[in-house]
C-alpha cells in the first residue's frame, strides 16, 4: 500500500530557456510495513512560472503518532493543510513567514480536535510529526517538528538537516497538535547540481546507513524505485513501523540574472519622454507632472475608463541599466499587490503594452515635506492625526512582509482633508522577493536604499532594514513635522555618519519648540534611539506614548528630573553655576 501524492516532474518554464528554471526530479514511496494502518503520509507541490520563483516547490512528511487514536489523520491533515495553505499565502511573504504562519495554524486546528472531543465526552488525540522543505531559487528552508528526518547527499557526504525531538528512550518531545503552542525547527541550507534531498520517517532512518542509502542511489537512477528499495531495507533490516520515503533530486539552478517577471517586463521598450496632447496606449498625456533624469510621472486621463492617471516610466537614460530597471519593475509588482485606503494603488499592466510605465491613482494633494514647509509650527493634535495614518499604512507593509526603506515626507501625499497616502515603492524589498539569492545584486540588502538622515545608524553599521528601522524614520518625520527640523546632526554623506551608536547626539524637541509637552522628548528620543535595543519595537508602543492624554502621566512627565525634560537647559544651568564657583574661588583668593 502506498500513501503517496504526486505531480508531474516536467516544469513549464514558460518563455524562458530550460535553463533558466530550478528544475528537480523525483520519487516516493510509502507503506504500512508491519503495521495494521498506514499512519505515515508525504506530499510534494511543484510550481513554475512566476510561482516558481514566489512559492518554490514544497515537500512535505508527516508520521502520526501510533499513540493517538487519529494518527492517520493527523498526518494525512497536515501533508494536505501545508502544501494548499502555504501556497495561499500572500506572494509577498518570505517562505518562513508563510510556513510558520501555516504550521502555526495547522497545529492550533489539531489541538483543538481533541479540545472539541473532550467537550462531547470523546477522546481524540490528532498528534502528527512534521518535516517539510521549500525549494527556491539556490536555497532549501527546512521546517521540523518530532522525528522524521530530511537529509542532504552529494559528493561531499550526508548531511542531516534535523535532529530528532526525542529522548533517548525514543519518547517524542515536540509533536503536531500537542499543545496549543508549537516550536518549530527551522534552518536554510544551500543546493547544487546533482544534491539529493530525503525526506524520510524514523521507521526508514532509523534502520538504514547513510552508506547503504548512497549505495542504493548509485545503483537505482529511478527515484521511485530506490525509496522503494530503502523502505525495503528498513523492513529487512529490522523496522516495523510504517515506512515511508522521498527523494528530490536538484537537476538544475536557476541561472538567469533576473528573475521571470523582470525578465518579461524588460523585453519592454521605454516610452520617449511625453508632451500633453500625446498617447500612450489607451492614456492621453494631460501635464507633465515630475521629470528627472531618472524617471518621468506624467498627469494622463485613460480613455477606456475616462478618469485620471498618473504614469510613471523610467527615463531611457537607464535603457541598458538593468539594475535600475529591475527596481522599477519591482516596484510595478508590489504596488499591484497592496489594496488599502491609505496606499497609493498601482493598476495592473496592460498584457499587450510593448511600453514599460506603471499607471498609478491619481491623487489631488501635495507631499508630506511641501505640507511641513507650509505648517512650521503645527499643533500636536494634527500631527497626532498623521501619525496615526502613517503607521496605518506602514502595517499593510508589515502584514505584507514588505519594507519600504525610504519612509519620508516626499513618499506621502497629504490631500486637502488631510488623509495621507503612501505614495512610492521604488526602494520596497518583500520577503518573497528577498528569499532569492539568485538574482540582481541590488535585490541583496546594500545602503542604497532611503535617504541618509532618515536611514536608522543601524544600517550605517552593515544590519538590514527591518520594520524596526522603519519605526525610527517614521520617528525622524515625526520629529520633522513638529520643528521644521532633523534630530540628530545632518548627514550629507555616509562619512558624515557617527562612528558608533554612543556618538549619537539627539536634539530635544523644547529646543525648538517650548510650546510643546514635556513628555515628547522622552517619547521621541526612545523613538528615536541610536541602538536600536533600546529603542520602541512595535508601531503600537510609539503611538500609545505619543498619544499620552492622561493628565496623572503628564504629571509623571513634567516630576522627572530637569536633566531629563530638558537636557539642554540642565547644562545651561550646571555651566552657569560652574561659572559662579570659578569666580568665586578667583576672587577669594
Amino acid at each position: 500500500m502506498t500513501n503517496t501524492q504526486q505531480l508531474d516532474s516536467l516544469q513549464d518554464c514558460s518563455h524562458k530557456n530550460h535553463n533558466d528554471c530550478l528544475v528537480i526530479s523525483f520519487g516516493g514511496y510509502s507503506t504500512k510495513g508491519d503495521k495494521s494502518e498506514n499512519q505515515d503520509a508525504f506530499a510534494l507541490k511543484m510550481a513554475d512560472g512566476i510561482d516558481l520563483e514566489i512559492k518554490g516547490h514544497a515537500a512535505v512528511i508527516a508520521d502520526g503518532l501510533s499513540s493517538a487514536n487519529c494518527a492517520a489523520q493527523a498526518s494525512q491533515m497536515s501533508v494536505c493543510h501545508f502544501i494548499e495553505e502555504y501556497l495561499a499565502t500572500p506572494e509577498t511573504w518570505s517562505v518562513k513567514k508563510s510556513a510558520a504562519k501555516v504550521i502555526s495554524s495547522l497545529n492550533k486546528w489539531l489541538y483543538s480536535r481533541q479540545l472539541i472531543a473532550d467537550e462531547k465526552g470523546l477522546s481524540e488525540q490528532w498528534f502528527s510529526t512534521f518535516s517539510a522543505i521549500v525549494l527556491k531559487g539556490d536555497r532549501g528552508y527546512v521546517f521540523h517538528v518530532g522525528d522524521c528526518q530530511i537529509v542532504k547527499i552529494n559528493d561531499d557526504g550526508y548531511q542531516a538537516l534535523t535532529k530528532d525531538h526525542a529522548t533517548v528512550s525514543g519518547t517524542l518531545t515536540r509533536a503536531l497538535g500537542a499543545d496549543s503552542h508549537i516550536e518549530v525547527d527551522y534552518k536554510t541550507t544551500s543546493l547544487a547540481p546533482q544534491d539529493i534531498l530525503m525526506l524520510s520517517c524514523d521507521g526508514v532512518h532509523h534502520f538504514v546507513k547513510p552508506k547503504q542509502i548512497k549505495q542504493i542511489l548509485k545503483e537505482n537512477s529511478n527515484l521511485e524505485q530506490a525509496s522503494k528499495v530503502i523502505c525495503q531495507l528498513a523492513s529487512e533490516q529490522g523496522s516495523q513501523d510504517n515506512l515511508t520515503c522521498l527523494l528530490i533530486n536538484v537537476e538544475q539552478l536557476p541561472q538567469q540574472a533576473f528573475s521571470q517577471l523582470v525578465f518579461t517586463r524588460l523585453q519592454q521598450v521605454i516610452p520617449p519622454a511625453l508632451r500633453p496632447g500625446s498617447k500612450l496606449d489607451h492614456f492621453e498625456i494631460i501635464d507633465v507632472l515630475h521629470q528627472t533624469s531618472r524617471s518621468h510621472v506624467y498627469l494622463a486621463r485613460d480613455l477606456l475608463v475616462k478618469k485620471l492617471v498618473v504614469i510613471k516610466a523610467p527615463s531611457v537614460n537607464f535603457t541598458d541599466d538593468n539594475d535600475y530597471l529591475s527596481s522599477f519593475i519591482r516596484e510595478g509588482w508590489i504596488g499591484d499587490k497592496l489594496t488599502h485606503p491609505a496606499i497609493m494603488k498601482i493598476y495592473p499592466r496592460l498584457a499587450t503594452s510593448k511600453f514599460l510605465y506603471h499607471v498609478c491613482e491619481y491623487i489631488e494633494g501635495q507631499t508630506l515635506s511641501a505640507w511641513i514647509r507650509d505648517n512650521p509650527n503645527p499643533s500636536l493634535i494634527k500631527v497626532r492625526d498623521i501619525l496615526e495614518q502613517l503607521i496605518k499604512a506602514l502595517r499593510v507593509l508589515q502584514r505584507q512582509d514588505i519594507i519600504h526603506c525610504d519612509i519620508k515626507g516626499d513618499n506621502f501625499i497629504i490631500d486637502s482633508d488631510g488623509r495621507i497616502k503612501l505614495i512610492d515603492f521604488g526602494s520596497c524589498f518583500a520577503g518573497a522577493i528577498m528569499d532569492n539569492t539568485v538574482g540582481l545584486a541590488s535585490d541583496k540588502f546594500s545602503f542604497n536604499q532611503g535617504t541618509l538622515n532618515f536611514s536608522a545608524p543601524e544600517l550605517f553599521y552593515g544590519q538590514a532594514n527591518n520594520h524596526q528601522s522603519e519605526l525610527y524614520s517614521l520617528a525622524v518625520l515625526v520629529y520633522q513635522m513638529l520643528t521644521n527640523r532633523l534630530p540628530y546632526k545632518e548627514i550629507n554623506q555616509l562619512d558624515d555618519a557617527p562612528k558608533h551608536f554612543a556618538l549619537w547626539r539627539y536634539h530635544p524637541i523644547k529646543t525648538f519648540r517650548k510650546d510643546l509637552p514635556n513628555y515628547l522628548d522622552r517619547v521621541l528620543s526612545k523613538a528615536l534611539a541610536a541602538n536600536p535595543t533600546n529603542r520602541f519595537e512595535h508601531y503600537s508602543e510609539f503611538i500609545a506614548e505619543f498619544n499620552i492624554k492622561d493628565k496623572n502621566q503628564l504629571n509623571v512627565q513634567g516630576n522627572l528630573p530637569l536633566l531629563e525634560r530638558d537636557p539642554v537647559k540642565f547644562w545651561q544651568g550646571m555651566s552657569g553655576v560652574l561659572f559662579f564657583i570659578l569666580l568665586s574661588v578667583l576672587f577669594f583668593k
